[in-house]
């Protein structure tokens, strides 16, 4: 069975899971730019890789544009934000990503951040916005160094649990497609 991931990295953390995943399976992983059907159609199994912003998963729509070509393969997105995952943010982001209409397997790994790695107007526009919120909310406004530590410290997080439930589901698919 041959697997294929396509990621989609801002800061690097996406980027290090796929490359993470790809070395624990055989596997190619490629940039989303590089998404092509044909390329898609040499393989089993597709994964898409990208972080979230508000609980949209990045380029997203690109892979959910080709869905009707590949949706015979084994489809994983695999979304990356900073929370943890609860079931109503689940919901949420299958509903954000409208990915009720898909048959497609979604997981989601806590990444990292950072503000170092991002363009110079949204580290303004965060450091804006936590000088805002700092005068709405007294906890943030007593914790500001905290709160702006975000700005100039990366937080690096490695979700090895999710990385392992991801390769069970690939091993499950390669044993199912060897019963066939």
């Amino acid at each position: 069975m041959k697997t294929i991931i396509y990621y989609s990295s801002k800061c690097g953390h996406t980027k290090n899971y796929a490359e993470s995943l790809s070395n624990r399976i055989v596997c190619d992983y490629l940039d989303y730019k590089k998404m092509k059907v044909k390329k898609m159609m040499e393989y089993d199994t597709i994964i898409f890789m990208s972080s979230l912003m508000n609980n949209k998963i990045r380029h997203v729509e690109k892979f959910l544009k080709l869905y009707k070509k590949i949706k015979d393969k084994n489809l994983i997105i695999v979304a990356v934000g900073m929370q943890p995952s609860t079931p109503d943010r689940r919901q949420s982001i299958i509903t954000i990503n409208l990915l009720d209409d898909y048959h497609i397997r979604l997981y989601e790994l806590v990444g990292g951040f950072d503000a170092n790695k991002l363009s110079w107007p949204l580290r303004k526009i965060m450091s804006l916005g936590l000088k805002a919120a700092a005068k709405k909310e007294p906890l943030i406004k007593q914790n500001m160094s905290q709160a702006t530590s975000i700005l100039t410290h990366p937080i690096e997080y490695n979700d090895i649990n999710g990385i392992e439930r991801i390769m069970e589901t690939i091993h499950k698919l390669e044993r199912e497609s060897k019963i066939v």
